[in-house]
């Protein structure tokens, strides 16, 4: 999935207008993307519009309680994981962005 920014906000500084970010999963129906600085932090889907809707085919999808969606490929998607990647343990940081490259390299 790639997303664009609608517009710039000054609430988002870490975001450019017009920069295609990829999705890298979605938790609590807000999308997972590196922003400008690299960091792979969460933001609400209504600042965004979808250019390529497709989602990679291994992401595992859970439905919580509340309705609110979680999607992530199989080894990002275990609870704590962004937790311990935030605070630089080696092997969340590893698995991270191995996961990412890989996705680049696949999409390009």
């Amino acid at each position: 999935m790639i997303i664009k920014l609608k517009s710039k906000n000054p609430s988002y500084a870490d975001l450019s207008e017009d920069q295609p970010y990829f999705v890298i999963g979605i938790e609590a129906d807000d999308y997972r993307i590196l922003n400008d600085t690299g960091k792979p932090y969460l933001y609400p889907p209504e600042l965004f519009d979808v250019l390529n809707s497709s989602e990679p085919k291994d992401w595992i999808t859970e439905i919580d309680e509340d309705g609110e969606r979680y999607s992530y490929p199989k080894p990002l998607n275990k609870v704590g994981f962004f937790e311990d990647f935030f605070d630089h343990k080696y092997e969340q940081m590893s698995v991270f962005w191995h996961v990412v490259n890989q996705r680049l390299t696949d999409a390009a």
